[in-house]
């Protein structure tokens, strides 16, 4: 095969999952509107903003999940 004709990786584009309002996002997590919206302005979690809209990734939602789960002492 010549240099020219490198295989190229297979690629198939990952699915991308809706991007969550800021309403959305705080009914996961079980908070208030208030409460996200200070965490974002705080920098305490990742967001995306979509022109004047704030996002959330809902991969964002499950770090976040993950980094502050606590496991109990036994």
């Amino acid at each position: 095969m010549a240099s020219h004709e490198a295989i190229q990786p297979n690629l198939v584009p990952t699915p991308i999952e809706p991007l969550l309002d800021v309403k959305q996002a705080a009914h996961l997590l079980c908070i208030s509107v208030k409460t996200l919206r200070d965490w974002i302005q705080d920098r305490r979690i990742e967001h995306v903003k979509v022109g004047t809209r704030v996002m959330i990734r809902p991969e964002t939602i499950r770090d976040f999940i993950r980094k502050n789960t606590r496991c109990a002492e036994i």
